[in-house]
């Protein structure tokens, strides 16, 4: 099937959400060039590596901003950005909202219920 190989390199970049991006070395583990990462993972994906990886990156964020009372900048640390100010303009450019905007409305407080919040929410 032609998908594996972007299912792989997804798998890989979820399993590796906090690392540190860098395009050569997620080549080498798939054993391909740069270059031909690139071109498959477009190809099958849509998008690129990277593009991928924020994307994983905001809804892991998310799921913390909803569910826990961690600060943003460890929020934004634990899925991979060492600047929150970076963290935070990526998670607008996504979600259309900062993070603390986002953690104000979704929040799911824990003394509110939590899984009869959920059945509310949907």
């Amino acid at each position: 099937m032609g998908s594996e190989f972007a299912f792989g390199v997804k798998r890989w970049l979820d399993q590796n959400l906090s690392a540190r991006y860098d395009l050569p070395t997620l080549a080498q583990e798939f054993h391909v060039s740069t270059r031909t990462m690139l071109r498959r993972f477009g190809a099958e994906a849509g998008e690129t590596p990277l593009v991928y990886l924020q994307t994983a990156r905001v809804r892991r964020a998310r799921h913390l901003l909803e569910t826990t009372d961690k600060t943003v900048a460890r929020i934004a640390a634990d899925v991979g950005y060492r600047d929150a100010g970076a963290f935070s303009g990526i998670f607008a450019r996504h979600t259309g909202r900062r993070p603390r905007e986002y953690r104000a409305i979704f929040h799911r407080r824990c003394d509110r219920g939590g899984a009869e919040d959920l059945r509310r929410e949907t």
